[in-house]
C-alpha cells in the first residue's frame, strides 16, 4: 500500500510542476524567435527575446525606424504581437486593434473598432488600459473594457 501511495504522490508532484500548456499552435509559434506569440514571450514568461540584430555593442548606434500612432492617449500596457510579418497591437480604451504590415512601413492590414458601451469607462480601476491580445490558431482575442471577449480572424480583423 506504501509504494502505490508513494507512486500516486509522486505522479502527483510531476503533474503540477510541469507547465500548463494551452495549444499547439501557440507552441510552434513562440518556438521561433522571429515570432512574439504571448505576452510574455514564452510559456517560462521570459520576456526576453533570443533574436540577436541588436547587441550590447550596437545598441548606441539605433535610430527610429518607423513609427506608428493608435491616436488614443491614454497608457498603452500591453505589448504588441509579432507572428511573422504581421505585428497586431491595441489600445486602451475603446480597445481599438491594428494588424500592421512589418514588411510595408505604416502599411495597416487591418483595424477593428468594437462597439461597447463607454460607461463602463468611469468605473474602470487604475486608468483605461488593457494588458494586451492573445493568438492562437489564426485568431486575436480582445479582452474589452467592457468585459466582452472577441475572437478576430487574424488575417482579416473579421469577428468569429
Amino acid at each position: 500500500m506504501g509504494r502505490v501511495v508513494y507512486a500516486a504522490a509522486t505522479a502527483l508532484v510531476c503533474a503540477l510542476s510541469m507547465p500548463a500548456v494551452a495549444n499547439d499552435d501557440v507552441m510552434k509559434n513562440t518556438a521561433d524567435a522571429k515570432n512574439w506569440a504571448k505576452q510574455e514571450g514564452n510559456y517560462a514568461n521570459t520576456r526576453y527575446s533570443e533574436l540577436d540584430q541588436i547587441t550590447t555593442k550596437n545598441v548606441k548606434d539605433l535610430k527610429v525606424a518607423w513609427t506608428f500612432s493608435t491616436g488614443v492617449l491614454r497608457g498603452h500596457e500591453g505589448s504588441p504581437l509579432v507572428i511573422g510579418n504581421t505585428m497586431y497591437l491595441h489600445t486602451p480604451f475603446p480597445n481599438l486593434v491594428y494588424a500592421l504590415n512589418l514588411d510595408d512601413e505604416n502599411k495597416i492590414i487591418w483595424k477593428y473598432e468594437p462597439k461597447q458601451d463607454p460607461s463602463v469607462v468611469p468605473i474602470m480601476c487604475c486608468d483605461t488600459v488593457n494588458r494586451g491580445l492573445a493568438y492562437a490558431d489564426g485568431t486575436i482575442f480582445l479582452y474589452q473594457a467592457d468585459t466582452t471577449v472577441v475572437a478576430l480572424d487574424a488575417k482579416t480583423g473579421k469577428e468569429k
